[in-house]
């Protein structure tokens, strides 16, 4: 074979989906499935769906925490920064918050800090959970803190993690 043809190794070549959390995250939500009795859910008519802003420049990012949060019927919207987050909750109806703290432009605790000091109350009180993967994640959890959010959590996340923070910053809703 000449070495043009030479097969080269595919996770030499190929950039991963989930950055430099894939292996991690992957594991993470296989230990997850595996281990959890966490179904996947299913809309139920009686109930309305809670909506969730995902708020991270990383589209991978955004569709792991999908992933992750399939154990309850949520309805998704996205955005990739701060600003476009702050531009969705004057037109659409948000029951809880996920962000990432480094994002160009305005960081996640200058968002959950403009979020706070939104004048209408609906808004100001949507719970906010705040995601990191700084190094200092003490400084990040502080200023967070400072600005409002009701939990903080350091990436990589595994997914039952995730799920009980959420759980426990909003409740599912009660059948009717």
């Amino acid at each position: 074979m000449t070495p043009a043809h030479t097969p080269i190794p595919l996770a030499e070549t190929t950039p991963r989906p989930f950055g430099a959390l894939n292996a991690e995250a992957a594991k993470a939500f296989a230990a997850a499935s595996a281990s959890e009795s966490r179904p996947f859910a299913r809309p139920s008519p009686n109930v309305q769906p809670q909506r969730v802003l995902l708020v991270d420049d990383s589209r991978s990012i955004r569709t792991l925490l999908k992933i992750y949060l399939m154990a309850r019927s949520f309805e998704y919207i996205e955005a990739e920064s701060a600003e476009a987050a702050l531009d969705v909750l004057k037109t659409q109806t948000v029951d809880l918050i996920l962000t990432d703290f480094h994002m160009d432009g305005m960081n996640g605790a200058d968002f959950a800090a403009a979020v706070r000091a939104n004048r209408d109350v609906k808004v100001s009180k949507i719970p906010i959970l705040m995601m990191t993967g700084d190094a200092n994640a003490a400084e990040v959890r502080n200023k967070g803190q400072k600005a409002g959010i009701n939990a903080f959590v350091r990436k990589p996340v595994s997914c039952a993690q995730l799920m009980t923070l959420v759980d426990t910053i909003l409740p599912p809703p009660k059948k009717s």
